[in-house]
């Protein structure tokens, strides 16, 4: 959305066209831009794929198996840094946990972010930790 925005504030049509043409039907818009629009395709795939701004040390996770358990998924995150406050349970309809930390630093909660947001841990979902 920010990058639409700064070609919108930009007065760039061509691009903006271009971008939401590139959601709505990716492989199209590959086939029709890829040799002029190149560069734009490139910052629109990282920016879809860019992790979430950390805000706070208070993170908010989901996604890591459930086998690990509460003790191996609070070891994993305490890797990154120390580790102030740690809520975790197994999701009712996945196999995989959910839960909340909150890291000593805000730096530390950077660092887990952008390790395992979106990290594809074999269950068919993909970690996702949001800062709360």
């Amino acid at each position: 959305e920010e990058l639409y925005n700064d070609f919108k504030e930009k007065d760039d049509h061509n691009s903006m066209n271009v971008i939401a043409e590139y959601l709505n039907d990716p492989a199209m818009a590959r086939s029709r831009y890829e040799k002029t629009y190149k560069g734009l395709l490139r910052k629109v795939d990282n920016a879809l794929t860019a992790p979430p701004p950390v805000n706070s040390p208070t993170l908010q996770f989901s996604g890591f198996p459930a086998n690990m358990g509460e003790a191996g998924c609070k070891m994993t995150l305490e890797s990154l840094g120390a580790i102030a406050d740690f809520e975790c349970a197994e999701d009712s309809d996945f196999p995989v946990l959910t839960g909340k930390v909150t890291f000593e630093d805000i730096e530390s909660a950077k660092k887990a972010v952008a390790q395992y947001h979106g990290m594809d841990m074999g269950m068919g979902t993909s970690l996702e930790l949001v800062s709360v």
